[in-house]
């Protein structure tokens, strides 16, 4: 009789800071249900990885999902698998955090459960060569990720049905490929159509290994799911069948196959990671064409044949994709050489109490370093704010923790360095209540503002960008604008709201604040808004000159003085920022001024450009204000423009923070919401992402002549809202 080996696991995972009602919702339509009926089935057997956040969650608000899940693997039906402890993409991290991370779930494993993980499922199963020995020095002996890796290789089809040996500098670890064929089939078509794939895949030896590890969400969490599956009866007749074809299809676990059968030889694996990733890491213009090759195969039948050589793009790509996702990571490196020196410190003499401390620093490293907001493709990702807030505000608590042990008394510290590691200098200054980012290289701007009490980078907005799916979005606009039928747009595109089609905007520039743009005198508000608008100079996207002059007290102010020989209509202006920061508190001054240089008179708007996010554009606790002035719209995501304007910002009850802005030069005070529209698994949507603050004042400015013009920034401890 011809037999076939089968492995069945699921991968459960939310990302730190998602919304308590999303744990809520997905552990009653998925993570519960599917518990409960795999527990009907004691025969059945299952591999189950759970990452951190989603356990922590479940122990505190569900422990009963643990009782059912250690009663499952006494009795040998479950498998438990290991990975990073904080689901991060492990190829990105520092070796130490790789085998720290993956150390640290495999300890909870064994606390809650009593098991040894040996199995570890990759995060988002981005795959570098170098992991094989950190993989091996954190104890992992197997890892699954796609058979797209193996066929990337060079192997066959029929040669991915077991498991391979990957070494790097003499370490080894087993790999076992997910069937691809198996992601498709499960649980989106009828039971039987899986059952009869196996069959087909059976052989008279009986050692072929079919693997299906795949996001258990896909089992009721994902849309029009639920019904399906549990309703409909699809996972209760899944397991059924599994049980009912027992005699031929062998449902085994890793360990069990492993320990029973031979690998298939050695494999070195490429970089990688499933198909849909390698799509969504391209530039836009490259996924854009890379889509359309692949469904040009599709339609000609020949996808069998190329696909191979079909590689989309590199993970790593997101960092040059996106300068938010490079920033995001570039500040966990950051944070993490800061843990590390204040674990080195406390290695010679330490006390109880600084001990606990790193460690709670180490574990907001870890949570910080969760992969989902480093990236964006079917799901939002980059794209949600709140996502990349939690990240930014463990990384903040983590580098609180860590300075707490390196510099206890709050010194203020300036640090120039290649923050960014694009090969040009920036400068970080730390002081006691914040931490700030200056960009010389790039117009000079603010990249960052962290203040430390309420752990927030107010400098955390996004960049609005095209995306290969906009066109999606473009083509329901046409269709109605030709009067043409949109009925097969319709069903391929969901929206949360109408209209989305007539919000897409596209930046020029990447969002930073202290950037200075010279523009036509009749500029509005709606041209910035839109991204439609003149710029008459050079100063935004400039390489600044800039002098550091260190306060010679604690008590006295940080100077940086950052100077651009610039033009404006190609007449030669001179546009000189001197800065002035608080070392407690942030209290930023800046002078600008301007100096005609050519012999023609210039005649613009120089405004002061500031993105600053407060992540929710209509809550009712979070508000603009203008000094002595009543204003009609107060709402974040509200647009205006006000005249003579000496003091205005922004107020958030939530945080209890105030954001001041003030001048001596009565200004023009504009403001208008960033907002993006991306895909998301349930349509696409408009995300809030900061709001666009302009301070500015109509010049004249002679030839020879000089401008001068003062504003501050402050942020403030409110009571309330």
């Amino acid at each position: 009789m011809k037999k076939i080996n089968f492995i069945f696991g699921v991968h459960n995972h939310q990302p730190v800071g998602n919304f308590g009602q999303v744990f809520e919702a997905l552990y009653e339509k998925s993570y519960e249900p599917f518990l409960r009926i795999l527990h009907k089935h004691p025969k059945v057997k299952c591999t189950f990885h759970v990452t951190g956040p989603l356990l922590e969650w479940i122990e505190e608000n569900r422990p009963e999902y643990f009782k059912m899940l250690k009663e499952m693997a006494t009795r040998g039906q479950v498998e438990f698998f290991t990975g990073a402890m904080y689901e991060a993409i492990l190829a990105i991290l520092p070796d130490r955090d790789k085998i720290g991370q993956i150390r640290m779930l495999t300890e909870y494993l064994q606390k809650k459960f009593k098991v040894d993980a040996k199995g570890m499922w990759l995060a988002e199963r981005v795959w570098e060569p170098h992991l094989t020995k950190a993989l091996a020095d954190a104890g992992v002996e197997y890892v699954v990720i796609d058979d797209a890796h193996l066929k990337a290789a060079g192997l066959a089809e029929e040669q991915t049905y077991g498991y391979y040996l990957m070494e790097e500098q003499g370490e080894t670890a087993a790999v076992f490929p997910i069937s691809e064929k198996m992601r498709y089939l499960v649980p989106f078509q009828a039971v039987e159509e899986t059952i009869e794939y196996l069959r087909s895949l059976a052989t008279e030896e009986g050692d072929r290994c079919v693997v299906l590890m795949d996001d258990g969400e896909k089992f009721g969490g994902w849309p029009d799911t639920y019904k399906w599956v549990y309703e409909e009866g699809w996972l209760e007749k899944f397991f059924t069948a599994l049980e009912q074809n027992s005699e031929w299809l062998n449902n085994t676990t890793f360990a069990e196959y492993k320990n029973n059968h031979h690998s298939q030889g050695i494999v070195n694996l490429p970089t990688g990671s499933y198909t849909e990733m390698g799509e969504w890491s391209l530039p836009t213009e490259a996924a854009r064409e890379y889509d359309k090759i692949r469904h040009e195969l599709r339609d000609r039948g020949e996808m069998h044949r190329y696909e191979l050589y079909l590689k989309g793009g590199f993970w790593r790509n997101f960092f040059m994709k996106y300068s938010e996702s490079n920033h995001l990571h570039k500040k966990l490196l950051w944070v993490s050489k800061k843990v590390e020196a204040a674990r080195q410190k406390l290695a010679k003499k330490s006390t109880p109490k600084q001990k606990a401390v790193l460690d709670q620093a180490v574990l907001a490293l870890y949570r910080g370093e969760c992969n989902c907001p480093y990236w964006h493709g079917v799901f939002g990702g980059l794209y949600l704010n709140h996502l990349r807030f939690a990240m930014y505000r463990q990384f903040i608590e983590a580098e609180k923790l860590a300075d707490s042990i390196l510099n206890p008394e709050g010194d203020l510290q300036v640090t120039e360095t290649d923050f960014d590691k694009d090969g040009r200098n920036e400068l970080i200054v730390e002081g006691k209540g914040y931490h700030a980012i200056l960009a010389p290289a790039k117009g000079g701007s603010l990249i960052e503002i962290d203040y430390l009490k309420n752990a927030i980078n107010l400098s955390d907005s996004l960049t609005r960008r095209k995306e290969p799916y906009h066109e999606k979005l473009k083509a329901l606009k046409d269709s109605a604008h030709s009067g043409a039928g949109v009925a097969s747009i319709h069903d391929m595109v969901r929206v949360k709201e109408p209209g989305l089609e007539n919000k897409l905007f596209y930046d020029p520039d990447e969002r930073a604040s202290l950037i200075e743009r010279i523009l036509p005198l009749d500029t509005k508000v709606e041209n910035l808004w839109r991204g439609e608008y003149q710029e008459l100079g050079d100063f935004h996207q400039a390489v600044f000159q800039y002098k550091v002059e260190q306060p010679k007290r604690k008590d006295q102010p940080l100077k940086v003085i950052l100077n651009h020989p610039g033009s404006i209509e190609g007449n030669p202006v001179q546009l000189t920022k001197r800065l002035s920061l608080n070392p407690v508190n942030f209290e930023l001054e800046v002078v600008y001024q301007l100096k005609n240089l050519g012999s023609k008179e210039l005649r613009f708007l120089f405004m002061s450009e500031w993105n600053l996010t407060l992540l929710a554009g209509d809550a009712s606790d979070r508000n603009y204000f203008i000094s002595g002035r009543d204003v009609k719209e107060t709402r974040l995501n509200s647009m205006g423009m006000e005249a003579e304007v000496v003091k205005a910002g922004m107020r958030d009850g939530w945080l209890k923070l105030e954001i001041d802005f003030e001048t001596e030069k009565p200004a023009h005070f504009w403001r208008y919401p960033v907002e993006t529209i991306s895909q998301s698994e349930g349509g696409f949507e408009r995300v809030y992402q900061g709001s666009c603050l302009l301070w500015g004042w109509q010049v004249v400015l002679p030839p020879q002549g000089v401008f001068e013009a003062p504003l501050s920034l402050r942020l403030k401890e409110t009571k309330g809202s």
